[in-house]
C-alpha cells in the first residue's frame, strides 16, 4: 500500500458508537471474559458475526475516516484518546486478578500467523525505548519502561 494523502474527516459514527462503544460494553468486556484469549477476542470483535467490539468500534467511531478506512483512524490526534482507553480497559481487566492476568498472553505473532506469541518475544516501541521483551511491557507499574496507573 502506497502513500495515500487525504483530508481528515471527523465524524462520530452513531451506528457503531451506540452498539460497541458504550460504557456498558467495556464493563461487560472486563467482567464476562475471565481469560486473555476470550478478552482479546471480544475486544477486537467478530466480523463475520457482525460484532465490532470496543477496540475496532473505536476505529470506526472517531478519527481518520469514520465508517470507511479504519487504518486511517490514527491520523486524527483525538484518536489517541481511544487507544488510551483500550489500554485502561486492559489494565482494569488485569487488576481483577493481578496474579493470573499481569502476564496473560494469547494469540500469534502476526495477524493470521502460525507461531504463538511468547513473553520472551521482542517488540519495538519506538524511539523512547526501542526494542523490549513483551513481558517487560505487561505491567504498567513494573518500572522501566512504564510506570503509570489509571485513577
Amino acid at each position: 500500500m502506497g502513500y495515500n494523502p487525504r483530508c481528515l474527516r471527523r465524524d462520530i459514527n452513531p451506528y457503531v458508537s451506540s452498539r460497541w462503544n458504550r460504557d456498558i460494553d467495556a464493563v461487560n468486556l472486563i467482567l464476562q471474559n475471565p481469560d486473555i484469549a476470550a478478552f482479546q477476542s471480544r475486544m477486537q470483535g467478530d466480523f463475520p458475526a457482525g460484532f465490532a467490539g470496543v477496540h475496532t468500534g473505536g476505529h470506526f467511531t472517531i478519527g481518520g475516516d469514520p465508517g470507511g478506512d479504519l487504518f486511517a483512524s490514527p491520523g486524527d490526534p483525538a484518536f489517541y484518546l481511544h487507544h488510551a482507553n483500550i489500554d485502561r480497559t486492559w489494565w482494569t481487566w488485569q487488576n481483577m486478578d493481578i496474579a493470573k492476568r499481569t502476564l496473560a498472553l494469547a494469540g500469534n505473532t502476526t495477524l493470521g500467523g502460525d507461531r504463538p506469541t511468547r513473553l520472551e518475544d521482542n517488540m519495538d516501541i519506538g524511539v523512547n525505548a526501542g526494542e523490549i521483551k513483551i513481558k517487560d511491557a505487561m505491567n504498567t507499574i513494573g518500572g522501566a519502561p512504564f510506570c503509570y496507573i489509571y485513577v
